[in-house]
């Protein structure tokens, strides 16, 4: 196949739409059907790209935080509806405030338009409602994505580091609505990389790589920083529509310590590919072996919203709902894709794009290094497909 819409398609970002690179692979049934990439290491000196290059893959790394969880699910060390205070118990009694929830910046934040938000909420009581494994899973717990409130910057002050103590001081946040009722993206999913860490007995990063990264041949997928950065693409913020060097670091990994569950991996195309060809074609990767199960996979991508929580989501995402951890397309008439529905995946704050698509065993990722300039998912789904014939 020659893939010329997505050719076109990657071409315009690179050409017409500002990234100095784009890197894109398509897996059908294990085959690589196609790999593009183009554009420049740095925009102000050049460098082309040889296709092994590492990415912040930030809020991508939750597909895999929601993948490691879910073979715990299988395992039984758990229940989606079990409250987070049975396995941390400081989340038993959680302050709520009566102030108006705003998702405008949290909105932003999943778009890759802003790093981290302001929040100061009143305290009017506690929660009546225990925050359950689900809401974590769903982003319905109330939480919010202050990572530079007091809570977790006193918590570093006073030499608590580590992926479990951080985690504890964000069980001190004020939640912004009763847990279930609303859809707010947040850090729900580095407390569910805390779980991991407790289920399995095991740092969350071992377990990661002892139970995904190696069965699928996953061997440049790491939480931190390469050792050697001369293998990253520079990273851009563009939010006034004006080009900004940033640091080659990930704001999300607290400290040096701290393994973010949301947002705290580096990866490949190469490799992060493996892992959503293995979720499209039901949990085996082509190394031929198993992830999960076939029935966890359909879990996964069945969209768990309703009420102002599905209301929050679809203002976020037109046409589609949200499973365990991932968009999930629902409705064709209002997304624009072509996509079937019940195809899903989720996206990274420098522009990268997941996309999984279970009935026909087709993945797609795609990385790009600038933060606030997010692609036009629908067009390249779209293209995609077209070429595809689908």
């Amino acid at each position: 196949m020659e893939f010329k819409n997505l050719k076109s398609c990657m071409d315009t970002l690179v050409n017409h739409e500002k990234r100095p690179s784009v890197d894109v692979m398509v897996y059908r049934d294990h085959e690589l059907l196609y790999r593009y990439f183009t554009g420049v290491m740095d925009i102000e000196n050049g460098g082309e790209l040889c296709g092994d290059e590492y990415y912040f893959i930030y809020s991508m790394t939750k597909m895999l935080t929601c993948c490691c969880a879910l073979q715990l699910l299988e395992k039984g060390k758990y229940q989606l509806d079990d409250p987070v205070s049975k396995y941390l118990p400081e989340y038993a009694k959680m302050k709520i405030t009566a102030d108006k929830l705003n998702i405008e910046n949290a909105k932003k934040i999943a778009s890759g338009q802003s790093i981290g938000e302001e929040v100061d909420n009143s305290f009017d009581g506690y929660a009546k409602t225990p925050i359950t494994v689900r809401h974590l899973f769903t982003m319905t717990a109330g939480l919010d994505y202050s990572i530079y409130c007091p809570e977790i910057q006193n918590a570093i002050a006073e030499g608590k580091t580590n992926t479990r103590e951080l985690v504890r001081a964000m069980a001190q946040k004020t939640l912004g609505f009763e847990p279930g009722t609303r859809f707010r993206y947040s850090l729900c999913h580095d407390v569910l990389g805390a779980l991991v860490q407790i289920w399995s007995g095991e740092k969350f990063g071992d377990y990661m790589r002892k139970n995904i990264l190696e069965p699928l041949g996953m061997k440049n997928t790491f939480f931190g920083v390469p050792k050697d950065i001369s293998k990253m693409p520079s990273l851009y913020s563009n939010y006034n529509d004006n080009f900004k060097k940033e640091p080659l670091r990930c704001v999300y990994t607290l400290t040096d310590e701290y393994e973010s569950g949301g947002a705290g991996l580096t990866s490949t195309t190469e490799d992060y590919a493996l892992f959503l060809d293995a979720v499209a074609c039901g949990g085996i990767g082509k190394t031929g072996n198993r992830i999960l199960s076939e029935e966890t996979v359909k879990l996964w991508g069945s969209n768990q919203l309703s009420g102002m929580a599905a209301e929050d989501f679809d203002n976020m995402r037109r046409g589609y709902g949200y499973g365990l951890g991932v968009r999930v397309h629902i409705d064709p008439s209002r997304s624009g894709t072509i996509s079937p529905v019940g195809e899903f995946g989720w996206d990274g704050a420098a522009g990268a794009f997941a996309m999984v698509d279970t009935k026909n065993k087709i993945s797609l990722t795609y990385f790009q290094n600038v933060q606030g300039l997010e692609p036009d998912q629908c067009a390249i789904r779209n293209a995609l497909y077209k070429d595809l014939g689908l």
